[in-house]
């Protein structure tokens, strides 16, 4: 999604508008434009800006709220969400981002909502944007990698998934996601160190306890492989993949 223009103007309207600050002061001038996060508006001194942060709300002399309202648009952006209308909530959040772009949460908001309802390039966007910004957590960091991996861009997506475990190498689901990242491209040493890393955390991961199986039996290392596909029929003991790799196994050990 293209980046609004540095200058967007506000609609035409003659009365004046009253901004409500933080603080409880109060101002009535009319708004001329905004730009990143500011609010600009004329004083007889010539213009004066304001940062959207330190706006509690704006309102016209009809008392109309402007889209200026980050509290009452994100209030609506939470029961949009609440009643699962998501594409009012990603309209919601555009327009948030409109005044401020580079607020991070929003922009990993609508990241969210844009895979949520299939539309991944568009989520792409918001996440390559926050790595950009280096603004990105762990969580940014796997969602990206997720698309990346989608697209069958493994090596791009496993890079993205280190970087996340290096933030938080405590969730399982960014060690699962590198595994299978590192496996589809052909790592397999490293592919099998992060299937190691979740079974420690997860002892009866099953994806994971068939994945490295089949990497040690590419190594030769039947007995291994043998031991973690035995301990998913132990948990999962109609596992069809697994009873066949097993017999498999056997042809091959013979």
């Amino acid at each position: 999604m293209a980046l609004v223009s540095v200058f967007l103007t506000l609609p035409c309207a003659c009365n004046a508008e009253k901004i409500y600050y933080k603080d409880g002061r109060i101002l009535n001038e009319k708004i001329t434009y905004r730009n990143r996060g500011v609010i600009w508006y004329k004083r007889s001194s010539g213009l004066a800006g304001i940062n959207i942060k330190d706006i509690e709300k704006i309102e016209n002399d009809d008392g109309f709220v402007s889209k200026y309202d980050y509290k009452t648009i994100s209030r609506d952006i939470q029961s949009s969400i609440k009643e699962k209308k998501y594409d009012n909530a990603i309209m919601l959040c555009s327009v948030l981002l409109e005044t401020i772009p580079d607020n991070a949460g929003i922009r990993y908001l609508r990241g969210i909502l844009n895979q949520k309802t299939g539309n991944p390039e568009k989520a792409r966007e918001d996440y390559e944007y926050l790595v950009k910004s280096k603004a990105a957590d762990a969580a940014i960091l796997n969602n990206l990698g997720a698309i990346y991996a989608a697209d069958q861009k493994y090596r791009e997506a496993a890079d993205l998934f280190i970087k996340a475990a290096a933030e938080n190498p405590g969730v399982v689901q960014v060690h699962d996601n590198l595994a299978q990242a590192s496996l589809a491209s052909k790592d397999y040493e490293r592919a099998a160190s992060e299937y190691e890393k979740v079974i420690d955390r997860e002892p009866d991961n099953v994806n994971a306890l068939y994945n490295l199986g089949i990497i040690y039996m590419s190594k030769g290392e039947y007995q291994k492989a043998k031991g973690l596909w035995e301990k998913i029929l132990s948990v999962k003991p109609e596992d069809d993949d697994t009873k066949k790799a097993l017999e498999y196994l056997k042809d091959k050990a013979r």
